[in-house]
């Protein structure tokens, strides 16, 4: 059986300005901007969250015009509403995304 690594998707998800921007885009692909009025959040501490979902494939960017434009990963935006358990949502999504795999610990 193949060890994946959990801990950087549980640390992405750790981030309740994480987690809120997850929600807000389960609506909606957004910008930073709207994303920043929407959650009452200033525009940098966005921005870098979202560099995180990005860098972990829980969401991508579009460039429309002057802005990026993010929104959920395909494969995130179906496991949320075909699953809806957060636990097979991680599984599904380490085993697709966390290439760094777990060497057994030995002494």
């Amino acid at each position: 059986m193949e060890k994946y690594s959990y801990g950087r998707c549980f640390k992405t998800l750790s981030s309740p300005l994480r987690l809120r921007i997850i929600k807000a885009l389960c609506k909606r692909p957004m910008s930073v901007t709207e994303l920043s009025h929407e959650l009452r959040v200033e525009r940098s501490k966005v921005s870098h969250a979202l560099l995180n979902l990005k860098n972990c494939s829980f969401v991508r960017s579009e460039r429309k015009g002057r802005q990026n434009i993010y929104s959920l990963t395909k494969s995130i935006l179906h496991d949320i509403k075909v699953k809806g358990n957060l636990f097979e949502i991680i599984a599904v999504h380490v085993k697709k995304h966390c290439k760094s795999k777990i060497k057994r610990c030995t002494r």
